[in-house]
């Protein structure tokens, strides 16, 4: 009974170790999301840089108040017009942080926002390479309507004679020639 004792508290201090070992990983990371009202800013440009301060502002609190925690992942997302889009995401350990607490090199900006947001069309510092996009698709004229006297045009068969097969058909052999094999 002792050995079944041994094994059992064995196992349980085990299972015991790695949930804590789990708790503590989980603990370490962390993910924010926050998001800017971006109603008011009248140009991407404003947006992106509201955006890069509020995440160093954001990572620079967490690392500080939390000493637990190693790694931050934060997205700023952008609302305007009832549309809501990632701007930037940042992915920073603590290490990372002392050595550079500029975000730049470790962010993924979303260049797509800028158009999603509607700041594409009405922005002034888009620059004048870029090639412009037509407002509407061009316009292809329906074909006009048939004339209520003219009948629809149905295709006649042609009046050829058939032409005869050009290979001969296949020869079989009969019953005769079977009866002079059989002899």
């Amino acid at each position: 009974m002792n050995l079944y004792y041994r094994i059992f508290w064995s196992t349980a201090l085990t299972l015991a170790s790695i949930l804590t070992t789990d708790i503590t990983t989980l603990a370490s990371a962390k993910k924010t999301s926050l998001l800017i009202d971006s109603n008011n800013n009248n140009s991407y440009q404003n947006l992106v840089e509201q955006a890069e301060n509020l995440a160093k502002n954001t990572i620079n609190q967490v690392f500080q108040n939390n000493p637990e925690i190693t790694e931050i992942t934060i997205t700023i997302l952008g609302e305007r017009q009832s549309q809501i889009v990632p701007i930037l995401r940042s992915n920073i350990s603590r290490a990372e942080w002392q050595k550079n607490a500029e975000i730049d090199n470790l962010t993924r900006y979303f260049a797509d926002a800028k158009y999603l947001l509607k700041f594409g069309n009405n922005n002034q510092d888009t620059s004048k390479t870029q090639p412009q996009t037509p407002d509407s698709s061009p316009q292809i004229p329906a074909p006009p309507p048939p004339s209520p006297n003219t009948q629809p045009i149905v295709p006649q068969p042609s009046k050829k004679s058939p032409t005869p097969p050009t290979s001969k058909p296949p020869i079989f052999p009969s019953d005769e020639d079977d009866s002079e094999i059989d002899d």
